[in-house]
């Protein structure tokens, strides 16, 4: 009675009916004549020259990386004493204190006047300076202030009281030099020049 009230097994009937659907044998699974597994790769003569082509190639393009990367410097250097001329005319004029900008001398054991190949810092004019700002260099490039000088003073109203200046920015021992020039008028207004004259 109680067998009747129950349904026979789905999952027993299925499993009964169906086909197997995995042999058992393995004979029976692999297919003749035919490999398992198709294997795929390259061989040693190939892979050789695959290395050969890279390397002409990366031999080929150095000289250009190389040069890329040196204007990249170049440039940057400029850029970078341009911002902070300019961040220490703000500062002047802000606080309404006479600032100057300095190049600095620690790269090198002698540097001719106009050398600011070691880097510059914006420091307070008086008897006790302070530098407020500081941008290190070690000494890889040429810069160069034109006519030479090392100090820019700054006076309260944010004016360099010097005109007509250039900054002179280039590679020293390249093949292909790189050059930029920071041109600087008398009214203070800069303009960048890729080249070592301002012209």
């Amino acid at each position: 009675m109680m067998a009747d009230m129950h349904p026979p097994n789905i999952e027993d009937s299925r499993t009964a009916n169906s086909p197997q659907r995995y042999p058992t044998d393995r004979a029976a699974r692999a297919q003749p004549g035919r490999p398992r597994h198709s294997q795929v790769g390259h061989s040693l003569a190939e892979l050789c020259i695959v290395l050969c082509l890279t390397g002409i190639a990366a031999a080929m393009a150095a000289p250009s990386v190389s040069h890329w990367l040196w204007r990249s410097r170049v440039e940057n250097t400029a850029r970078a004493w341009t911002a902070d001329l300019q961040s220490a005319r703000l500062q002047a004029l802000r606080t309404g204190q006479a600032l100057q900008l300095q190049r600095l001398t620690g790269c090198a054991d002698f540097l001719p006047m106009g050398d600011w190949r070691c880097g510059w810092q914006v420091i307070t004019a008086g008897s006790k300076p302070t530098a407020t700002l500081q941008h290190a260099l070690n000494g890889e490039l040429s810069v160069v202030l034109f006519p030479a000088n090392d100090f820019l003073p700054i006076n309260t109203q944010g004016e360099p009281v010097a005109g007509g200046l250039r900054l002179q920015v280039m590679t020293r021992s390249q093949p292909s030099p790189v050059a930029m020039s920071v041109c600087m008028n008398i009214a203070g207004r800069l303009r960048f020049v890729k080249s070592g004259s301002c012209t």
